[in-house]
């Protein structure tokens, strides 16, 4: 779908898969994720998805966690 919705997103990757983030970055981009910037001390991934592939994300080996990155303004 060349109109198809996407999300930017935060992958957080679990303790005990940090010394091997880079295989946890590249399931995740075989899964559809566009890989933007790795925090390796931190165990954070940021990039873009399409929303189909949105939740696939969630059962790759050594992903915790997969959240919609909002824009927050002030008021």
């Amino acid at each position: 779908m060349p109109d198809e919705q996407v999300e930017r997103i935060i992958v957080t990757v679990d303790d005990q898969n940090l010394s091997v983030i880079q295989s946890v970055v590249t399931a995740l981009q075989s899964a559809g994720m566009k890989v933007e910037q790795v925090l390796a001390v931190t165990g954070i991934i940021t990039g873009e998805v399409s929303q189909s592939k949105l939740e696939g994300l969630r059962t790759v080996p050594g992903v915790a966690g997969v959240e919609v990155d909002r824009e927050m303004q002030a008021i």
